[in-house]
């Protein structure tokens, strides 16, 4: 029989989506948003989400809370992709009864092939039902403070988390480094659990000056500059390309 003074001094909440040790068999995505900004007394959002059985995550940069049409909803698109589920896979969509995240999933089950996206809801305000994206959330948060303060380390001077390469490129590539470094207690990364094969990333910190190749136009002096020097921003989790700053 529980006793109704220890569950009132240190009791839990159920999990309801918690089983039995029995694996799901579909993929499970879960979102939340992040605002790195809140410390420094402005607002930056930030999407973040997460699929339970790879550990995959995602970061990036959104205009607002709630549905931002076509932009959000192909980056989660992206992602879901990245993880192996196109349009014809059934998943699990949670979320955890917030307007704005709400919003977010009827977007994205609008645009993926009807029937194939499955809807769960957890109770209002338990963490232990949303507790796979709130990982991610920090996970994201603690990997996004380590680029900035090793960019400000090698710059000599502080960076303010408004300014545009900050706050739209670092999140992202943080889910980048975090899905191919991150070693889970399988021994296995994210990356290596969906493709069999450990991710390579470049040798390269954000922010460090490279050398990018300026693609041809239609007519190209020989003589003409073929390379120049730009600022590595992170890397494309679709084509691998390297993403650079003039």
């Amino acid at each position: 029989e529980t006793c109704g003074i220890c569950v009132s001094d240190g009791g839990k909440d159920l999990d309801p989506g918690a089983e039995s040790g029995k694996e799901r068999g579909l993929s499970e995505f879960s979102f939340d948003y992040w605002f790195p900004g809140d410390g420094f007394g402005c607002e930056l959002t930030t999407l973040v989400g997460r699929e339970r059985k790879t550990g995959c995550s995602m970061a990036t940069a959104v205009p607002t809370k709630g549905s931002t049409r076509k932009f959000v909803v192909d980056k989660v698109l992206e992602f879901m992709e990245e993880v192996g589920d196109g349009a014809t896979s059934i998943v699990i969509m949670k979320t955890d009864q917030e307007p704005a995240i709400k919003c977010l999933i009827e977007d994205i089950v609008a645009a993926r092939e009807e029937g194939r996206t499955v809807t769960e809801e957890s109770p209002v305000q338990s963490s232990g039902s949303n507790g796979v994206v709130e990982r991610a959330v920090q996970t994201i948060e603690g990997r996004t403070r380590a680029i900035l303060l090793a960019l400000e380390g090698r710059i000599g001077a502080e960076i303010s988390p408004t300014e545009p390469p900050v706050a739209q490129f670092i999140p992202e590539f943080a889910a980048y480094v975090n899905d191919r470094l991150e070693v889970g207690k399988d021994g296995m990364t994210a990356s290596e659990r969906i493709k069999g094969k450990r991710g390579v990333i470049p040798g390269l910190e954000f922010g460090e000056k490279l050398l990018w190749k300026i693609l041809k136009g239609k007519k190209m002096a020989k003589m003409k500059q073929r390379w120049a020097y730009g600022i590595f921003l992170g890397v494309s989790r679709k084509s691998g390309e390297i993403w650079t700053a003039a």
